[in-house]
């Protein structure tokens, strides 16, 4: 498995590229030269089918046909439709700041995890974790029950250019996790002692919590099998992307505007 995702990794890393470089490269060969410095015919041959099989399988989950792919030639074209935010929403993410990532992730909630509230936290006391939302997860209770009613989606945002996040970043995630359920989080109080972290969240032992980490790059390979041996939802650079722009959450935006959306995500206290 950590071989595999090793693969995966630097693979996805390339396909950013052929959608940076789509105005500009249009076939498999000229981009393995432009990535690699020189063409392998055998290595690019094998390039295009895994690109081939990468898109075929991004139709199949989200339901969009994103290339048209030449098996032939290896050329291919970007849909019309997509490319320019995808271009935008992958330039964004090299610009914002860690803080900007933080919203960024809480919207990430609102838009595709279909979250009823989001919200970043506060980054002098965070405590581990950097975005919360919740939804009702049962629609006919009674007003007694509505308290009780609440599924939390929490988690780690890590904004990375070149580093990979590592499993100690993600136990730090389970930990805190971990704490606000014994309330531990509850309890702590700021440096002038008039307020308590996290008052505001109603989070008790049984509460049940699905954890997100969330990075602008990707996870080391034994990151990723923490995650998943821990039911940690990993959701690393190129899906970050591809749902956003597949939820026509930026379509047709600048890279001001998706910025200035960013932006607008508040901070829970």
């Amino acid at each position: 498995m950590s071989y595999l995702y090793e693969k995966e990794k630097q693979f996805r890393g390339l396909i950013e590229q052929l959608i940076i470089f789509s105005d500009e490269i249009n076939n498999v060969y000229n981009l393995y030269e432009e990535i690699f410095g020189k063409v392998d015919i055998e290595s690019a041959t094998k390039l295009a089918e895994e690109i081939s099989v990468f898109f075929e399988t991004v139709k199949q989950n989200y339901g969009y046909e994103l290339l048209e792919f030449d098996t032939e030639t290896f050329m291919y074209c970007i849909d019309k439709h997509y490319k320019n935010d995808l271009i935008n929403v992958t330039r964004v993410m090299e610009t914002i700041t860690a803080d900007e990532f933080e919203k960024l992730s809480a919207l990430f909630l609102e838009e595709i995890v279909k979250c009823e509230f989001v919200s970043a936290t506060q980054r002098s006391h965070d405590q581990g974790i950097d975005f919360v939302g919740y939804k009702k997860y049962t629609q006919c209770l009674t007003t007694e029950e509505q308290n009780e009613n609440l599924l939390y989606v929490i988690g780690q945002a890590k904004h990375y250019k070149s580093q990979y996040v590592e499993t100690s970043e993600i136990r730090e995630l389970a930990g805190s996790i971990y704490l606000l359920k014994a309330n531990d989080f509850s309890k702590k109080r700021n440096n002038k002692g008039d307020k308590t972290i996290y008052s505001n969240l109603i989070i008790d032992a049984f509460t049940p919590i699905i954890p997100y980490f969330i990075t602008s790059n990707y996870f080391s390979k034994y990151a990723y099998i923490l995650c998943k041996n821990a039911s940690i939802i990993a959701i690393d650079r190129l899906s970050l992307i591809l749902n956003f722009v597949f939820s026509n959450k930026f379509k047709g935006m600048s890279q001001n505007d998706i910025i200035r959306t960013i932006q607008k995500i508040e901070r829970i206290s």
